[in-house]
């Protein structure tokens, strides 16, 4: 029709189209990237970025202290971007994302760097709820800093905040706490760059676990008495 303008042409709003939705950009090594989970596999899990770009995280990265994987088909991810080469793009979870997953994080390398030249370095996986071993590293007022074992360097030191320790409020913690002790705690957050640790939460669970095994036991020795009609039932002497 005269009256239609000359933008409605097909051609004109192809081009409009084309402009409206740019092709996303590819992602580089060291980019933050929000990635939706599309397929959970054994090896690997599949997922989507931003321009429908298709790249994948190893299933181990996302597995619990059991190996299990707890995300699933349409979870939203906050990813790292590891490697972009032929053999695509190679993600891993953030510190973040892994912790609300519930996975293990890797401790003792830079997150989401590969060593160059295939050079390893030796790491640790944790997560939230485990129970480490590792050595004081260095008291300060506020708390305690262990290196777990296997670790080196700030990415395996943990702090014990004085509130875990268990120690009487003022109590001096280097007399407590020499340099070079060894110690059990329970990791009880985890955030980039920062571990906390608890002995006390540690000694909560122990204390729990002694209990509930005692009134296990209770119960055993009750059911073993029978009840009161097969005691009458006996008599006395049986």
């Amino acid at each position: 029709m005269p009256d239609d303008p000359k933008d409605d042409s097909f051609a004109a709003l192809f081009e409009q189209s084309g402009k409206a939705a740019p092709r996303a950009r590819r992602p580089r090594p060291g980019d933050v990237v929000r990635a939706t989970v599309v397929q959970v596999g054994k090896e690997a899990v599949f997922v989507e970025l931003e321009g429908r770009q298709q790249a994948f995280i190893e299933a181990s990265d996302l597995h619990d202290a059991e190996g299990k994987t707890s995300v699933a088909v349409g979870d939203s991810l906050e990813t790292r971007v590891v490697r972009v080469d032929d053999e695509g793009i190679r993600l891993t979870p953030t510190m973040r994302a892994a912790v609300a997953a519930g996975a293990t994080v890797e401790l003792g390398a830079a997150a989401g760097v590969e060593p160059a030249g295939g050079a390893k370095t030796e790491t640790v996986r944790v997560a939230v709820g485990q129970v480490v071993h590792g050595v004081v590293d260095r008291v300060e007022a506020y708390g305690v800093f262990v290196q777990l074992d296997g670790t080196k360097g700030r990415a395996g030191r943990g702090l014990v905040p004085t509130v875990e320790l268990g120690v009487p409020r003022g109590a001096d913690l280097r007399k407590h706490f020499p340099i070079g002790t060894k110690l059990k705690t329970k990791i009880v957050a985890l955030e980039e760059g920062k571990m906390r640790l608890s002995i006390t939460a540690l000694k909560d669970d122990e204390e729990r676990a002694e209990v509930e095994a005692f009134r296990g036991k209770k119960n055993q020795d009750t059911r073993g008495f029978g009840t009161l009609g097969d005691l009458l039932k006996r008599g006395p002497g049986k």
